[in-house]
């Protein structure tokens, strides 16, 4: 194969197409090591990753676990004020006589009431 005279003076000759496709392997070779070190990086971030929310994944199940506990608990404390509020049901529907019954003299009358009845057993 003859080269053409433009390809030699313009610098295209065979070992000038050999030197840049050298070159251009060469490049290669490098991106592909680049690449390869990322790649390498990559995964040990996507195994950190996974390592990650699998830890996330524990505790969002402890979480859970929490809030059911809680749930239970706070049925639990719901039947016991529930048994409460019956146990006073009683009481309270007394409450508006007894209030009836303070408003006219209250804890002021009786302890006045209580000394006067102190003083007229020491004048005896």
């Amino acid at each position: 194969m003859t080269d053409s005279p433009q390809e030699t003076t313009k610098g295209w000759g065979p070992g000038r197409k050999i030197k840049q496709l050298t070159n251009a392997v060469l490049n290669l070779d490098e991106t592909l090591g680049r690449l390869d070190i990322i790649t390498d990086r990559l995964l040990l971030v996507l195994e950190k990753l996974d390592n990650t929310l699998g830890k996330l994944d524990g505790s969002l199940n402890t979480l859970n676990s929490s809030l059911d506990s809680l749930n239970e608990s706070l049925g639990r404390l719901d039947n016991v004020l529930d048994n409460a509020d019956w146990m006073l049901s009683p009481a309270q529907s007394l409450r508006k006589p007894l209030k009836r019954f303070t408003s006219r003299g209250g804890k002021e009358a009786i302890v006045v009431r209580d000394e006067e009845e102190k003083d007229t057993e020491l004048e005896k």
